[in-house]
């Protein structure tokens, strides 16, 4: 990937998560077009989440500026937002789970 160029996405305003458009390693940035720019602290896959900043135990996931899910535990910037960290809002997470 060339310096610099996009490989994440922020789908509204008040999401507190990005959208990897490929995988992005630790320790590298994760950018979007229009200028958000932060490290991964971990891996984080093509079309996971990411967090934008930290979020707290108990606050509300927003992409598309929707809830889709409670965090279960505090989340730091650059983390991978998934369903070890993450209720859902819309599925069972023990039992309607697929990926």
């Amino acid at each position: 990937m060339a310096e610099g160029a996009a490989n994440m996405v922020i789908l509204a305003p008040k999401d507190n998560v990005g959208i990897a458009l490929r995988d992005i390693a630790a320790g590298s940035r994760a950018r979007t077009i229009a200028g958000a720019d932060l490290e991964a602290g971990e891996a984080i896959p093509q079309g996971h989440k990411i967090a934008l900043g930290d979020i707290a135990e108990g606050a509300l996931i927003l992409r598309f500026g929707v809830p889709v899910g409670v965090a279960k535990s505090p989340i730091s910037k650059g983390r991978l937002v998934h369903v070890h960290n993450v209720a859902s809002r819309y599925l069972n997470n023990d039992e309607d789970h697929y990926e």
